[in-house]
């Protein structure tokens, strides 16, 4: 039983990393994804990506961190995850790559 206990951090991480590879492994709709971005980011980052509260998306190059931010959130970052589908973050970072 410790065993596992002592893993279960790892195998979440795991896990974690998982689905940040799956969806970079899907073709982003950047349509789709400026409509969710205007839904779901816009009142933080600006409804051109170039910041407000939140910072400045555009001429990110670091796919697996933006994935990693929208899944998993930080500080004022809320998490996204089970809120939007894989799907979706993949069509909000193509839309914001596009920026």
């Amino acid at each position: 039983m410790n065993r596992l206990i002592w893993l279960a951090p790892f195998l979440f991480a795991c896990g974690k990393a998982a689905d940040v590879d799956a969806i970079l492994e899907l073709e982003g709709d950047p349509a789709a994804g400026e409509t969710l971005f205007a839904a779901n980011c816009a009142s933080c980052h600006g409804a051109d990506a170039t910041g407000g509260s939140g910072p400045d998306l555009t001429g990110e190059d670091e796919d697996e961190e933006f994935v990693e931010y929208v899944l998993n959130g930080d500080g004022d970052m809320p998490a996204f995850e089970g809120d939007l589908t894989d799907q979706e973050i993949a069509d909000i970072l193509a839309w914001v790559k596009e920026q």
